[in-house]
């Protein structure tokens, strides 16, 4: 019986509907003022509000797929996940190290001292106006230990992506990047990145799937990999090289990271994409252009990399059971050539939620740590 199926669910709501009105029909049985009457009481209404509760998750997992089926909700609760690696393209270290020409980000060589305080976490807000896009938004930047002290220090950078609907504070507040990456940094797995949060939902609430639309449309393929990466480059103390450019991203963020990647393999030589896809996904309120169109062509990742392969590398993870990733990676996996590499992470039987991709990061981090020159410690 399917954690997902018609079957089960249509079983608990029956169940819940039955244990309603069977409550409904005995509540005048369970009137007297006894113990036990009263515990009879008390025990309906639990039961029936625990049915409600579970009909609801139900549907609602049903819906977004966050456990796919019985093996993914032990494995959520034992923490144990069966995996499978796969390596497709080139060599990570020689495709992230191959010089590309095109638009990269300017880096000043003595950007201005910070002007915002930094606290103990490191971690600074900014609204930023990007030039190129004409879009403004939030910028989290969350600085590596030291940063302050070590003034002729200059550090990797690492963008991250959120999903849709979400923010950049969910990378701190949900994922916990910071510890995340300290965690690995103290390993000895990677060198310190200044970790960049921009805000991918401009205007807010519109899943524009981090593309350039049409003339007229909001331009945030442009805010996301030239006006942020512009931006950083001029303010913070970071290094001028592809090799010390990534990105990361999960869901709807992870199309965003292996677009960023893809498209613009001479501002980041490396990509780390959870739960994600390889052509836009969007929702039922925006869609500007259509799958056929050349911007449709432009943003079918697998097709880009079959017809001219960067020189990058990605790490993916995706999962058998995921609906939403699944299908689209192998695509990608079965058009990937020299001197494109793809590191493919392949789960069992995982659902498309948090808590898996947050499992992951430190080995994902570890890979960019091994992989690309810039990130290695």
């Amino acid at each position: 019986m399917s954690l997902t199926g018609s079957f089960f669910l249509d079983g608990i709501i029956v169940l819940t509907v039955v244990a309603f009105l069977a409550v409904i029909v005995l509540w005048p049985r369970l009137t007297r003022p006894t113990p036990w009457h009263v515990a009879g009481r008390v025990g309906a209404l639990a039961l029936v509000n625990l049915l409600v509760l579970l009909t609801a998750a139900t549907q609602l997992n049903a819906s977004y797929l966050f456990f796919a089926g019985w093996g993914d909700l032990r494995g959520a609760v034992t923490g144990h996940v069966a995996q499978t690696s796969l390596h497709r393209g080139g060599g990570e270290r020689r495709a992230a190290s191959i010089a590309v020409t095109g638009d990269a980000a300017s880096v000043a060589a003595h950007p201005p001292p910070l002007t915002r305080p930094v606290g103990s976490t490191g971690l600074v807000k900014y609204v930023v106006h990007g030039a190129l896009s004409g879009l403004t938004g939030h910028v989290l930047v969350q600085l590596p230990p030291g940063y302050t002290s070590a003034t002729r220090e200059h550090y990797p950078v690492l963008e991250a992506f959120h999903g849709y609907p979400s923010e950049p504070l969910n990378w701190v507040k949900i994922f916990h990047i910071g510890q995340i990456v300290d965690g690995v940094v103290r390993a000895h797995e990677l060198r310190p990145p200044v970790v960049v949060m921009p805000d991918v939902e401009i205007p807010r609430g519109v899943d524009t799937e981090g593309v350039n639309g049409p003339a007229g449309a909001p331009q945030v393929e442009t805010w996301l990999t030239r006006d942020v990466p512009d931006w950083v480059g001029q303010h913070f103390r970071v290094v001028a090289n592809r090799a010390a450019w990534a990105t990361i991203g999960y869901s709807a963020g992870g199309f965003d990271a292996a677009m960023a990647t893809i498209l613009h393999p001479a501002q980041y030589g490396s990509g780390i994409v959870l739960g994600g896809y390889f052509r836009p996904d969007f929702g039922p309120f925006y869609e500007p252009f259509g799958p056929t169109s050349r911007l449709g062509r432009r943003y079918d990742l697998s097709q880009t990399v079959a017809r001219q392969a960067p020189p990058v590398s990605l790490w993916v993870e995706t999962s058998h059971a995921d609906p939403v990733s699944y299908n689209s990676s192998a695509r990608l996996l079965g058009a990937t050539r020299k001197p494109t590499a793809v590191r493919a992470v392949v789960l069992q039987n995982a659902g498309h939620r948090d808590s898996v991709w947050i499992g992951l990061m430190p080995q994902a981090l570890r890979w960019l740590g091994e992989n690309a020159a810039g990130f290695r410690p």
